[in-house]
C-alpha cells in the first residue's frame, strides 16, 4: 500500500489547501491500494467497486482503473 506524505500548507492559499484535501479524498485519504498482475487485463469486478490494477504483461505496462463496472487503462511507457 502506498501512502502520500502529509504536507504543511498552512501558509499557502485556501485554494491550494482545498485542492490537497480533494486529492486526498479521491485517493482514499492518501491510501491507494494497487493490485499487480501478470495477466493481460484484470478480472471482472463488481460495478460498485473501484479498483486499481497494474498489469505487467510481457513488455506492456498498463494501469487499469475500474469505474461503474467498466475498466479504463493508461499505457505506461519509459520516458
Amino acid at each position: 500500500m502506498t501512502r502520500i506524505q502529509d504536507v504543511d500548507l498552512s501558509r499557502e492559499s485556501l485554494q491550494l489547501q482545498e485542492l490537497l484535501d480533494n486529492l486526498k479524498t479521491i485517493l482514499n485519504n492518501g491510501n491507494v491500494e494497487i493490485e499487480v498482475t501478470a495477466a493481460s487485463a484484470p478480472a471482472y469486478t463488481a460495478p460498485n467497486v473501484t479498483k486499481f490494477v497494474l498489469s505487467i504483461y510481457g513488455s506492456q505496462y498498463r494501469l487499469y482503473i475500474s469505474f461503474m463496472g467498466d475498466w479504463y487503462y493508461a499505457t505506461l511507457t519509459k520516458a
